[in-house]
């Protein structure tokens, strides 16, 4: 969850278990105002239905329904990610009745306010572009396409902390992919935390952040970076990777974005 300097709240990614998650943290969804999603994979996108159809038919305190004010929560996602959303949304969503009973066809926008880029940078590698810049309710956020799975869509996060409109600093989430130490170098002097996911098990066709990996990347990086999205036995590696200077992300932590210290 990003709480904005306006103290509204989004969401980076939303899986099968957000709608819990989020229940035990306190929260529902009509506190949440918009939804990030790095790539489509059951961990990462299998909540949307459950938040789409909630806030569609029903509103809560000042929230209205989606269907009675014809605006929905706000939806950031890369041109090609958003494409692989509605693949697998669509069964489900494109099944409707508008709010006088008559039959419709839903479409992604019937249920969120879908952020357009402001800008992007043409495609390398992959067809798509390679990375999409979005701005919305006083925030930057680009979407840079990633090595994940190869050949699927899939995005880290450069998410504009400044408070001045001219400013370059970045916290930069992973979403889910392998180690680029080159860009991590690269981008280091402009961010002011890593949130990178990492794996302690290596094998062919890695698809996440290997820890040796992770090790091998330099001090300055290293001491900016927490290690999240990693196995339900961290603390069995924790003398290890607090040794290499990281700091491990687990449930309730907050992060202040402006600083990269953690403040709970």
């Amino acid at each position: 969850m990003i709480t904005l300097r306006s103290g509204r709240r989004w969401l980076i990614d939303c899986g099968r278990q957000a709608p819990d998650q989020l229940h035990d943290a306190g929260y529902s969804w009509h506190d949440i105002s918009g939804q990030i999603i790095t790539h489509v994979h059951g961990d990462h996108v299998f909540g949307l239905e459950d938040f789409a159809f909630s806030r569609f038919f029903y509103g809560k305190g000042e929230v209205p329904s989606t269907i009675e004010s014809g605006h929905g929560p706000e939806l950031i996602a890369h041109s090609a990610v958003l494409e692989e959303i509605w693949q697998t949304l669509a069964p489900s969503l494109r099944y409707l009745r508008d709010k006088h009973g008559n039959r419709c066809t839903g479409t992604l926008e019937t249920y969120f306010d879908v952020i357009r880029p402001a800008d992007f940078e043409p495609p390398r590698e992959n067809q798509w572009r390679h990375s999409e810049r979005f701005v919305a309710e006083g925030f930057e956020i680009v979407t840079r396409e990633s090595e994940h799975v190869p050949g699927k869509p899939s995005c880290s996060l450069e998410i504009g902390v400044s408070e001045d409109a001219g400013g370059d600093r970045i916290a930069w989430w992973s979403g889910d992919c392998t180690v680029d130490s080159e860009f991590l170098k690269a981008i280091e002097p402009r961010t002011t935390v890593f949130f990178h996911d990492c794996t302690f098990v290596d094998y062919p066709g890695q698809v996440h952040g290997f820890f040796d990996l992770l090790r091998a990347l330099p001090e300055r990086v290293r001491s900016k970076m927490v290690l999240m999205h990693h196995e339900d036995d961290i603390e069995s590696h924790r003398a290890l990777v607090e040794a290499a200077g990281f700091r491990v992300a687990l449930p309730g932590h907050v992060y202040n974005l402006e600083t990269g210290a953690r403040v709970e």
